[in-house]
């Protein structure tokens, strides 16, 4: 497909904005229609009439406007910065058979409707977001992004300074970056991304397998981050500066070469709720999620069957920051070195509702929790069956604790099955252990 022309994007426009405004009148926001291979006039003022030419369509589009996009493959074009510009005002829908009178008529499962970079190497994403947007005014919806390869960032989506468009009910899947943001990257911006799924993405130099988020604040809840996979942090996702929010989401298979196997952050404050982080490895900490330098909150989760190899912290890895976890469950979790369920380095570590069962610390100390250089208070959390060399339950190393109302059982080590104190004091308040039970 040749790159678009200014003089064939203006005959385009030409043609398509009148019959816009006839179609609408006096109302704010005009309605298209794209086909894989259009139809009758090719104007897009009706699915008899559809248009073809998806790209031109949304570069001609000023005002508000919706588009209904039919079953079928399209591209943005063939040359490296050819991408699916998506202004602000601009509602992209996809997911229709083409015969469609009322959006919720549309079945999005059974009519992919696929946005394909083609695996063309290119300096833009598939699509980009731009504009001062907002989430009731802009949206991505019903579509299936795929084929990005962007030696610079975004491989299927990238949100640009300001944006914060809705992108709901799309699949991510198969893009490449050569740095941040395999699936998606948000610069700068406050995307809400609803039901969405990020699988099979990679960021081959950098971080952000699924997901980057530089100095943005989206909020992503009922979506899922699979078999994503990035050389450094954050298989499914990376966030650096910025304040995010996750909620009902599911972080499944995702690989990081250094940090944060199912998600990394930096510098940021994170409210994650309701999450489920299983089989995510990373290699020196956080096979489930990496947090360094934040400020984290972290409840309802469960994080199952992660793992560091080698490292520290398969389920969660704190370094540098302030964590809130509470009513978690952390089940067969595997650091090789420090940590099965949580590893804590110079943070602070509030715990509470809590459950930690059959986690290993392969080598070292910590088969539940280790805190090294580190403070941790606990409340009201059962700490049973894990392993490791020193401290099966809980290893302190030059840190302080203080745990209340919480009950130890059957944590197995060479050196104190239930806490391990170096250079520690830890202060235990209502608390059964496992030679209570004996």
């Amino acid at each position: 497909m040749k790159k678009f022309s200014s003089k064939l994007i203006l005959a385009v426009c030409m043609v398509i904005l009148p019959i816009a405004f006839i179609s609408t009148g006096f109302a704010k926001e005009a309605r298209y229609y794209v086909t894989q291979d259009g139809a009758g006039k090719m104007d897009g003022s009706s699915w008899e009439n559809s248009a073809r030419d998806l790209k031109g369509l949304m570069d001609c589009l000023e005002e508000e406007a919706s588009v209904w996009v039919a079953a079928g493959t399209y591209s943005p074009g063939a040359e490296s910065d050819d991408s699916f510009i998506l202004k602000k005002g601009l509602k992209l829908y996809g997911g229709f058979a083409g015969t469609e009178t009322k959006i919720d008529e549309r079945d999005a499962e059974v009519n992919a409707t696929v946005l394909s970079g083609g695996k063309i190497s290119r300096r833009v994403a598939v699509v980009t977001a731009v504009g001062k947007s907002l989430s009731d005014d802009t949206c991505l919806d019903g579509f299936t992004i795929t084929g990005g390869m962007n030696v610079q960032n975004g491989g299927g989506i990238y949100v640009d300074i300001f944006g914060a468009p809705l992108i709901s009910q799309c699949i991510v899947t198969d893009n490449v970056v050569y740095e941040y943001g395999g699936g998606m990257y948000n610069y700068y911006s406050s995307p809400l991304i609803l039901s969405c799924t990020f699988s099979g993405n990679q960021s081959l130099n950098e971080g952000g397998g699924g997901v980057y988020n530089h100095c943005s604040s989206p909020v992503i809840k009922n979506c899922s981050f699979l078999s994503n996979k990035s050389y450094s942090h954050g298989g499914g996702m990376l966030s650096y500066t910025g304040i995010l929010k996750v909620l009902d989401s599911t972080f499944s298979g995702n690989k990081s070469s250094f940090r944060g196997g199912g998600m990394s952050s930096y510098s940021s404050t994170l409210e994650i709720k309701n999450c489920v982080f299983d089989e995510n490895k990373g290699e020196e900490y956080g096979g489930g999620m990496h947090n360094e330098d934040s400020f984290s909150n972290i409840s309802n989760c469960v994080f199952s069957n992660n793992e560091t190899t080698p490292g520290n912290g398969g389920g969660v890895a704190n370094v540098d920051s302030s964590v809130k976890i509470s009513g978690c469950k952390f089940l067969s979790n595997t650091a090789n070195y420090y940590g099965g369920g949580i590893s804590n380095f110079n943070s602070s570590l509030e715990i509470s509702g809590s459950v930690l069962v059959e986690n290993r610390a392969m080598r070292f100390g910590g088969g539940g929790i280790v805190n090294w250089l580190s403070t941790m208070t606990m409340n009201n959390c059962q700490i049973s069956e894990n392993v490791s060399n020193a401290g099966g339950g809980i290893y302190n190393n030059n840190s302080s604790s203080v745990i209340e109302n919480s009950a130890f059982s059957n944590n197995k080590a060479k050196k104190n099955n239930d806490i391990e104190n170096e250079n520690s004091k830890s202060t235990l308040k209502n608390c059964v252990m496992s030679e209570d039970l004996s």
